[in-house]
């Protein structure tokens, strides 16, 4: 039987990030985690549905952390225990043996679910493992920052309609096809349409005052950095008051000398309406372990979806996604429930790693989240303006010489970035 709630795309958290009008083109494409074009919480990618989890010989992580140069770093600082790492995400795995004692719950936002299901927790677990696991044995793995701390702020879910009505039909048809759902989808989004659309607009609105928010809990709670996987863009929000009040705590973050690091979304567009400001808000990007931009394109149903790193004069770094190790759920208790505010799930516990095929911008900004760490680590007394500019100078050109706006200033090299830290002049 098909599950309700496909595994496939952890990096999406299962569609909890689609609203708007993505809610009526994306709905039953089977094993597709949709993507919004503007809010994009917890960013889906259909390349990531097939999520490796075969055992290899070689060290899973040995590919990302010779091209960061991150051994070489490690022997400046493998992180301080005093610089703290807000993460925003859906939810957190407190107990996973590679991050109990490395992360700490802090912020939950109000109005919303909190299960402690593989739904909400997968996506933010992954994305701590990346900065702060502490590898257990040879099955495990080593976050970026190891030696630094994570403060979570967990966003959550509303009672999703749209999962819900996908968890409703699929129980009812458990042997369709990608084709028959692909049919049926037209259907249910006519009989749902203004049930949906409000949905999406509630969705937006319980996201971006949430994380509102939840910077403002961080940075008054000690965080150096907050990571947002995730592609705030002004597009998708319901109001311009509202806007104006995640903008007002992106700049309370700023006086309060945080770096936030903000995924830059997997719609493979050009944008510029992220909030904050460039001088303290670091705009990551997803690329290849080829030194490329990552960019694909992928059949589902009849219909081709492309996705790729969006662009821009916002964005500031790229980082590599593919074969990434990361943490899942760790125990078969998060795999199923019978009913919760995303419906029915059920999924196969494979184990409490996994490796991505591909993060995307999700996943790259953890990496990045990870850098700044270590830069504040060895030089705590730098300010959040030094930091984005010692990363944007200790980057490796992959695409034009210089600032560009596929790849930004470059791909992260942690190596160079920790040896200018050292040599920036003091405050």
């Amino acid at each position: 039987m098909r599950s309700p709630c496909k595994r496939a795309n952890l990096s999406g958290t299962l569609l909890v990030c689609v609203i708007g009008a993505s809610v009526l083109n994306l709905f039953f494409m089977d094993e597709v985690a949709a993507e919004n074009d503007h809010l994009h919480i917890a960013s889906s990618s259909p390349s990531e549905k097939t999520a490796k989890s075969e055992k290899r010989k070689e060290d899973p992580q040995g590919a990302l952390l010779n091209l960061l140069k991150v051994s070489e770093a490690w022997k400046i600082t493998r992180g301080s225990d005093k610089v703290l790492i807000g993460v925003i995400d859906s939810g957190f795995d407190f107990y996973h043996p590679a991050l109990k004692g490395r992360i700490t719950p802090g912020y939950y936002y109000n109005g919303g679910y909190h299960p402690q299901s593989y739904i909400n927790i997968a996506h933010g677990t992954a994305m701590a493992s990346i900065i702060v696991a502490q590898k257990k044995n040879d099955e495990g793995m080593t976050g970026l920052a190891p030696g630094c701390r994570v403060l979570t702020a967990s966003h959550g879910m509303l009672e999703h309609l749209l999962l819900k009505l996908r968890s409703d039909w699929m129980k009812k048809h458990p042997n369709a096809t990608p084709a028959e759902s692909h049919k049926a989808r037209g259907e249910v989004m006519r009989k749902h349409r203004d049930e949906l659309r409000k949905f999406g607009q509630d969705w937006a609105r319980y996201q971006i005052s949430g994380a509102g928010n939840a910077i403002r809990y961080l940075a008054d709670h000690g965080a150096r950095i907050i990571n947002m996987s995730l592609a705030l863009q002004r597009a998708a929000c319901p109001s311009e008051e509202l806007w104006k009040e995640l903008e007002n705590a992106f700049a309370y973050a700023a006086k309060k000398n945080v770096v936030i690091v903000l995924a830059a979304g997997n719609s493979n567009r050009q944008t510029e309406s992220y909030p904050g400001k460039a001088d303290t808000v670091i705009v990551v990007g997803a690329s290849t372990l080829r030194d490329t931009r990552w960019v694909t394109e992928v059949e589902v149903a009849g219909t081709t979806l492309k996705q790729g790193s969006n662009f821009g004069k916002r964005l500031t770094v790229m980082a590599p996604t593919d074969d990434l190790r990361v943490c899942v759920p760790h125990a078969r208790r998060f795999y199923s429930c019978d009913d919760g505010p995303a419906g029915e799930m059920k999924e196969e516990f494979k184990g409490m790693y996994d490796v991505f095929s591909n993060g995307a911008t999700s996943s790259a900004a953890p990496i990045v989240s990870s850098l700044a760490a270590l830069v504040l680590s060895a030089r705590p007394d730098l300010d959040a303006a030094d930091v984005v500019e010692i990363i944007k100078a200790g980057c490796d050109d992959i695409g034009e010489k210089g600032y560009e706006i596929y790849t930004g200033h470059g791909r992260v090299n942690f190596d160079k970035t920790l040896k200018k830290a050292m040599s920036w002049p003091e405050n």
